[in-house]
């Protein structure tokens, strides 16, 4: 089945491309195999410009579907994201902490330098558990229907929002405890829910300002990395919710000498409740679920990508991955006929 895709698999090392076809999946590059890949993100009108962020080196991008690359912006890269709204709007974050925008695609960039105005308070919680210690920009998410609304997840340190694309910033963690803060998104097409995944909590907040509340009702795991929404196959029914989980954070698998334990949840009504998906998936998945994406042209479709590797960490070598797909929204799962290092991050464009 040719499902007219191209997968870019950022791994421990490097980048990997598939391309569909009516025979399966065939590789067709690999890039930075010294590389680790730390985020990824495409353009929405034109799908074969994709950036790619290679730790401890910089920014690449492709404007030829990934058969070459050219270094857009130096620095340790730990997320990029292209503006809903504006193919031409890019943000990237780093380490240690530092936000920078591109308007033109890539080819310039600024320093958002707003963030440093943030008191002490707020930025001594920017921090990492292995050396050099130093927090960075994990996720940037920019709100589809109003670009000048910014949210930032910090690993580690909390939540940052702006209403001003950056001009300013407040910090809205109240009641998270373990500021360890992952993926943050919006319910679509609304401005007063949103939903954060972290390294001890899943949340939820109408007013971020005001705090988050757990959203855990029948979660039976306590680390949570991806989430995404598919839209309602049916006018006046919530978008339904897909959540990659694993028992505890990288540090407890080492200590315990195991895997993540890993698995997946959906839910159906706003994460008032979850149900774990088992159809095609083991009891204790060892490798994290670290990527979740949709198809880009099948709204019932979506891709996972796992990985035997602690995600937050940027050295070492890694173990294998895995790549999945549902043609169900979620409900099943099956193998690609894939074999890669550890997962950390993908990418599902139209080819």
């Amino acid at each position: 089945m040719n499902e007219g895709v191209r997968l870019y698999a950022g791994t421990q090392h490097g980048l990997i491309i598939w391309r569909s076809t009516n025979s399966g999946w065939h590789e067709v590059a690999r890039h930075f195999e010294d590389g680790i890949i730390d985020s990824i993100h495409g353009c929405k009108n034109f799908p074969e410009q994709v950036y790619v962020g290679v730790t401890h080196d910089g920014l690449y991008r492709t404007t030829d579907a990934g058969k070459s690359w050219t270094k857009v912006l130096d620095g340790d890269i730990r997320s990029v994201t292209v503006d809903p709204t504006n193919d031409q709007v890019v943000y990237s974050g780093v380490e240690p902490v530092a936000l920078f925008r591109s308007e033109d695609g890539g080819n310039s960039w600024q320093e958002i330098s707003s963030l440093k105005d943030l008191p002490q308070i707020v930025r001594k919680n920017w921090w990492f558990p292995q050396p050099p210690h130093q927090g960075h920009i994990r996720n940037i998410h920019v709100h589809p229907d109003d670009p000048a609304t910014l949210y930032l997840c910090i690993e580690h340190g909390g939540i940052l929002r702006s209403f001003d694309r950056g001009k300013t910033w407040e910090d809205v963690s109240k009641g998270i405890d373990y500021l360890d803060i992952h993926v943050i998104a919006n319910l679509p097409e609304r401005k007063d829910r949103y939903f954060v995944a972290s390294a001890r909590g899943f949340f939820t907040s109408d007013k971020p300002e005001d705090g988050w509340v757990r959203a855990e009702n029948g979660l039976t795991r306590d680390y949570f990395h991806d989430f995404l929404f598919l839209p309602p196959e049916r006018a006046g029914e919530e978008p339904q919710m897909v959540l990659a989980t694993a028992d505890g954070s990288p540090g407890f698998w080492r200590r315990e000498n195991r895997g993540a334990r890993a698995a997946i949840f959906k839910s159906a009504d706003g994460a008032q409740s979850w149900t774990r998906v088992s159809d095609g998936l083991a009891d204790d998945l060892d490798s994290m679920i670290w990527a979740l994406v949709h198809h880009p042209t099948d709204h019932r479709a979506l891709f996972a990508g796992f990985g035997n590797v602690a995600r937050g960490h940027a050295s070492g070598a890694g173990g294998s991955g895995d790549l999945m797909i549902s043609r169900d929204r979620g409900d099943s799962w099956e193998r690609l006929d894939i074999d890669l290092p550890a997962d950390r991050v993908l990418w599902a464009a139209a080819d």
